[in-house]
């Protein structure tokens, strides 16, 4: 191919790159048809000896390799292995690590961030709409102001878009201005995500916060990082003393697991998780290395229910998942598939990264979603994990500097 044509279509593959972190929190449709795109142009522009060379040196793209291969491997012991495949193909999106990896151009790193963060506020002027009233839009109401996704999935975004926001906030070095674009921002989604019911990606931002303020603010002393961590926890406590809507949710959730807990009672939103989980423990007992294989696992947690837990029937019979990614991955690929899940979260954290920023982008999404696994299994759900796959590109993007020495993304990605 010729040099220009491969340029020609490299250039049009970061322009759809931010299209997309822009389409996450805006419009499913044309996150799907972005996606879709931006792989078709990575195999067009080829590079492939390059690229490979480069991807044995990623070590995010390797512990992707390695989940999503025992999870095809689990195939072979699956009772419903065409079931399974349809399952293994929404990790098509776990894709955009290695292109990212390969093929984003050093000056669009920033416009691909910029781009979530400004879709992510678009959407949210809608939300605070509905949620004040002024229109309905498809199934966004004032009680559930979602306008684009469901609120679980909505939740997730906010919060990775906060943190972000707050990585940026903290960092500091810019004008004061921009500093005070950045609290803005942040004041701005954080309220987003108190005023929606999602309280998995409500968990996930307060726990992250907790992790990267004194993450990011120890590089300059301790005394810093103490004093911000201090100021989270009281901006926190504030939140949840005067945002009704917040401090409602987090009761009712204390009720409804005490009730399961000392009552047994599942009718509830976490009740009906707790129920869940009692009969994922039952097949994890079974087979606790290698699960049930993908494609098979509801199926047989049907079969159990039925079996061992008829009352239960009634609340959890329905699931379409198990609402909780690490029961999801240890009842479909048993303890060595979920080894592989923690893996990849440590890497992401923990490195190696080009830069400080890729370094917090990093941590703040393995927190973020170690901590809202809790609540669904994200990387099962489109734009939850369209957001992860795009942050955690960046995270592991080679730094600009290397970029701009070789001419190209692919010279040593995920090692400064």
């Amino acid at each position: 191919m010729h040099e220009d044509t491969r340029q020609r279509l490299n250039g049009l593959l970061n322009q759809l790159l931010v299209v997309l972190a822009f389409s996450i929190p805006v419009y499913r449709k044309w996150t799907s048809i972005a996606a879709a795109l931006v792989m078709i142009l990575w195999l067009a522009e080829g590079r492939f000896t390059d690229k490979l060379a480069a991807l044995r040196r990623h070590r995010l793209t390797l512990a992707i390799l390695a989940f999503v291969g025992f999870a095809a491997l689990s195939l072979a012991w699956s009772a419903d292995p065409a079931a399974g495949l349809r399952d293994l193909t929404k990790y098509r999106y776990l894709l955009l690590v290695p292109i990212l990896a390969t093929s984003l151009r050093a000056d669009f790193h920033r416009r691909v961030e910029n781009a979530l963060l400004i879709g992510t506020a678009l959407s949210l002027a809608v939300s605070y709409a509905v949620f004040a009233g002024l229109f309905r839009l498809r199934d966004a109401y004032p009680g559930n102001p979602a306008p684009s996704m469901s609120h679980l999935d909505y939740s997730m975004v906010l919060a990775v878009a906060g943190l972000i926001a707050l990585a940026r906030l903290l960092e500091g070095g810019g004008r004061p201005g921009q500093q005070l674009a950045w609290a803005a921002l942040l004041a701005f989604v954080v309220g987003g995500l108190l005023i929606n019911i999602g309280r998995s990606g409500q968990v996930a931002f307060v726990g992250a916060a907790l992790v990267v303020t004194p993450v990011i603010l120890g590089e300059r002393s301790r005394r810093a990082a103490a004093a911000g961590l201090m100021a989270v926890v009281v901006l926190l406590a504030g939140a949840y003393l005067v945002v009704e809507p917040f401090r409602a949710r987090v009761l009712d959730g204390v009720r409804e697991l005490q009730a399961a807990a000392t009552q047994g009672r599942y009718d509830s939103n976490q009740g009906k998780r707790v129920a869940g989980a009692i009969v994922a423990l039952d097949m994890v007992r079974e087979r606790p290395l290698l699960g049930t294989g993908v494609g098979g696992t509801m199926e047989r947690f049907r079969e159990l229910l039925a079996e061992r837990h008829p009352e239960l029937q009634a609340v959890a019979s329905w699931f379409p998942h198990l609402h909780n990614q690490y029961l999801q991955t240890v009842t479909e690929t048993g303890l060595i598939g979920l080894a592989t899940l923690l893996v990849m979260l440590a890497v992401l954290a923990l490195g190696p990264h080009a830069t400080p920023h890729a370094r917090h982008l990093g941590v703040l999404l393995a927190v973020a979603y170690l901590l809202g696994f809790l609540g669904d299994p994200f990387l099962r759900k489109q734009l939850p994990l369209v957001a992860f796959a795009i942050v955690a590109g960046l995270a592991f993007a080679p730094a600009a500097d290397v970029v701009e020495k070789t001419g190209s993304s692919a010279a040593d990605p995920g090692n400064p």
